[in-house]
């Protein structure tokens, strides 16, 4: 016979299987609070969440999706994802992609709201497991790109409308260019004949002049070639990015040499020391043109030098400036206020020239300058404070992008 339990061994049981339902209430409790906190994290996020069966069944949506669509939850949950959409059978692509790759990134669909709405949205999603590490199902999530569509739409038409006016901005300057170029041409026609007519009343009539007939003549002939210099700068100008020049690579330390040598018989007037960097690196560009750039610097530091600057100096170099090669052209002038940094730049501006001798300018060359180093890529600025000189630095592209 079986031996009957006593009452300790019952007591002891019963305790065990009190234990045992407190441990399972406490895993359905843990398990309710659990289910508790997926739904609500579930349903805190604007964008509908869609989880889906092996076989295509919706078997849980949050409330934006049920916003999307039009119907309650219990309303979708058991019918087939797929029925949703405009076009159902790129719904069922995404998804068998889903199941052969584990997930799918911005698949672009669009849902349909049960009164015909059409809402575009993107899709991500990815497998999810169950307890064996078996593919259970799917989790999608949609995200609304309405606003988006319209952003880039508006984008487009904007672009659209600047590309049109940046055209017709592009033609009117070509058109101005090409009238500047024409017009210059045309007027160095009166110039030669009146430097001609000048020549002539010299030669014929030189010996009856009087003093002041000779002055007179002078005047118009200076005028005549200050009007030439004017037109060639001007034709200079118009021709910058219109007529572009091969660009090669060159030494810069050469480009200076030469522009030094150009300029000496004023460097020497005046005792002017001229500090060339060592090592200055080979650069890329149109070299006529960025001769112009260092011929111009150099004639305007010399220029602007000072009548009574007892150790003149110009220091030509590069350095290093936000990981970019800045080349600079320094003078201990009488330097420019700051007012005026920008006036320099714009054509027929410019400041009273300290040094007749020179010339007192066409006011066109620095715009040359700025126009030929921003036709290069690179950029142009200066810093100056009266009495104590400038320093004008320019950038350049190491290399055609």
């Amino acid at each position: 016979m079986r031996k009957r339990p006593t009452c300790e061994e019952l007591k002891k049981r019963v305790r065990e299987l009190n234990k045992e339902v407190a441990t399972c209430k406490k895993a359905e409790e843990a398990l309710r609070e659990s289910n508790r906190y997926t739904r609500e994290l579930i349903e805190v996020s604007l964008d509908p969440l869609v989880t889906i069966s092996s076989d295509g069944s919706i078997t849980d949506v949050n409330h934006a999706t049920e916003k999307l669509t039009g119907y309650p939850r219990d309303k979708l949950i058991g019918t087939h994802f797929s029925e949703y959409f405009t076009d159902p059978r790129k719904a069922d692509q995404g998804y068998l992609h889903v199941l052969r790759e584990g997930h799918v990134r911005d698949y672009p669909l669009q849902i349909t709201h049960r009164d015909g709405t059409v809402t575009p949205v993107l899709y991500n999603a990815s497998v999810y497991h169950d307890s064996k590490g078996d593919i259970a199902g799917v989790f999608a999530a949609a995200r609304d790109i309405t606003e988006r569509r319209k952003i880039e739409e508006d984008l487009r038409k904007n672009e659209k409308k600047l590309n049109c006016l940046l055209a017709e901005v592009a033609a009117k300057n070509e058109e101005l260019d090409s009238f500047v170029y024409r017009i210059s041409h045309d007027l160095k026609t009166p110039i030669v004949t009146i430097d001609g007519f000048v020549g002539a009343l010299r030669e014929d009539f030189g010996d009856v002049l009087l003093e002041d007939g000779e002055r007179f003549l002078r005047y118009i002939s200076d005028a005549a070639r200050k009007m030439e210099i004017l037109i060639n700068d001007l034709l200079a100008l118009s021709r910058i990015g219109r007529l572009p020049r091969r660009k090669t690579k060159f030494s810069f330390a050469r480009l200076i040499k030469d522009a030094v040598k150009a300029l000496q018989p004023h460097i020497k007037a005046q005792g002017i020391v001229v500090n060339i960097q060592k090592d200055l690196p080979v650069i890329y560009g149109e070299r006529v043109r960025l001769a112009r750039v260092v011929d111009n610097l150099l004639t305007n530091a010399i220029k602007y030098m000072g009548e009574k600057n007892l150790s003149p100096r110009i220091d030509i170099g590069v350095e290093e400036q936000n990981s970019q090669k800045a080349f600079f052209v320094r003078d201990n002038g009488i330097g420019i206020e700051k007012k005026d940094f920008e006036k320099i730049f714009q054509v027929f501006q410019r400041l009273p020239s300290a040094k007749k001798e020179l010339g007192e300018g066409t006011g066109v060359g620095l715009t040359i300058v700025k126009r030929i180093i921003e036709h290069h890529g690179g950029k142009i600025w200066l810093i100056s404070e009266p009495g104590k000189g400038t320093t004008f630095y320019f950038t350049l592209k190491d290399k055609e992008a």
